[in-house]
């Protein structure tokens, strides 16, 4: 009678799955056997060991870092039975500038190398010198600074255009050694934009650094903020222009330019095409004709250059030559009657302490004949004196009724004001 739910010896002989799994096991079993029996000691080289290079706290606290020399690697032999072998890396071992700790001043350094286990207990021994048995190491103290970028690309603008250009950054930040920094004397991008431009363009541009001598700098240990710069090119039309004054309490019937030079008398100036379609001439700022006699004059003044217009000229600023010595002087007693204050809170009353003032009025001969204490206007304004009581002595704007004369220089007219 056969036994249900066992198998026999000779049944389990014929399972294939048994016997793939008793092979392995079986295998496995001899492998160890022979493994741990198997003393026998060989040799294999260890490729790639980071070599540890450490300064001093001391010189590191001075500011000396290592700038080139400090990436390198090593190789070393190591002996021991097989299976250790098997199993090292470069991680077992450790190589060491041992008298990298002694240096204290920026230089270039030969450092001899030593190789030792990671673990003391570690089942295998180093028969063999480092190779290599000593690197070359730069330090140097770290330096930062920074350059205006130069811009020397060479470009064509096509007739009646103007470029502005314009840089993506103006600076660059550069860090390094300090004696390879301190060669540097400027930052400079170069190149050549082919053809003629006329309208708005990108192109972008490799920065360089120039020592004093004008050498590229190309020192690998040296890092810049950014390596490349776009140059933007705005382009618009230009055009000539003439030049006209302004001016500032000037009659309205009295034409000065017939007294006046100017120089230079057109500016080439640049904008969008839609701004410059209806500039017919650009004005200088204005000229305060209180502030000029009647004699020989020399002004520098700014332009009042329209909202996107840009001077192209050399000149940045307008010349102007007076000569007024034409024109005669009348002085003129106005009494306070014709005096005018404004401005006051109606809190407040006053009265005008200063009698008179003695008025300048420049014109022509004739014209002056009709100016008497009756042409002159005297408004003098109280709107600022916030609450002031007592004398004041306020500016009066002085005017004449006479479309061809102008009164020159300026007045003052003492008020006391008192609280109702």
């Amino acid at each position: 009678m056969k036994s249900k739910g066992l198998l026999s010896p000779s049944r389990l002989f014929r399972n294939n799955k048994f016997l793939l799994v008793l092979s392995l096991i079986i295998a496995v079993v001899i492998w160890v056997i022979i493994s741990l029996s198997n003393t026998n000691e060989s040799d294999r080289v260890i490729n790639d060991i980071p070599i540890e290079i450490n300064l001093s706290d001391e010189a590191v606290k001075n500011g000396l870092k290592i700038f080139s020399g400090d990436n390198q690697t090593a190789s070393v032999t190591v002996k021991g039975n097989r299976v250790t072998l098997g199993s090292i890396t470069s991680d077992d071992v450790i190589v060491s500038a041992q008298t990298a700790g002694t240096i204290s001043t920026s230089g270039t350094y030969a450092l001899s190398l030593t190789a030792k286990k990671a673990m003391s207990t570690d089942n295998f021994e180093i028969t063999s010198s480092v190779s290599p048995s000593v690197i070359t190491v730069f330090v140097d103290h770290s330096k930062k600074a920074s350059y205006e970028i130069e811009n020397k690309v060479k470009y064509t603008v096509a007739k009646g255009y103007h470029a502005d250009v314009t840089l993506s950054t103006d600076k660059i930040k550069v860090k390094g050694p300090q004696s390879e920094v301190s060669k540097i004397a400027s930052a400079v991008i170069e190149g050549t934009i082919g053809g003629e431009i006329r309208e708005d363009k990108s192109s972008e541009f490799d920065i360089k650094l120039y020592d004093a001598l004008g050498a590229e700098i190309t020192n690998g240990m040296i890092e810049m903020s950014q390596t490349t710069v776009t140059a933007n090119f705005s382009v618009k039309p230009e055009k000539e222009v003439p030049v006209k004054l302004a001016y500032k309490n000037k009659p309205s019937n009295l034409n000065l330019d017939s007294f006046a030079t100017i120089s230079p008398s057109k500016i080439l100036v640049s904008g969008p095409a839609e701004n410059l379609k209806n500039l017919s001439y650009v004005s200088t700022e204005e000229i305060d004709l209180s502030d000029i006699s009647n004699k020989k004059t020399k002004l520098h003044l700014e332009l009042d250059l329209p909202d996107k217009i840009v001077n192209l000229s050399d000149n940045k600023d307008i010349t102007v030559d007076f000569d007024l010595s034409s024109f005669k002087s009348k002085r003129v007693t106005v009494s306070n009657k014709r005096f005018k204050l404004t401005g006051l809170d109606k809190d407040y009353s006053y009265y005008f302490s200063t009698d008179e003032i003695y008025v300048t009025v420049k014109g022509t001969k004739n014209e002056l004949k009709k100016i008497n204490e009756a042409s002159v206007n005297c408004v003098i304004d109280a709107s600022g004196i916030d609450g002031t009581t007592g004398s004041i002595s306020l500016p009066a704007k002085v005017t004449v009724n006479n479309n061809s004369c102008w009164v020159y220089g300026e007045y003052k007219v003492n008020v006391y004001v008192y609280k109702n």
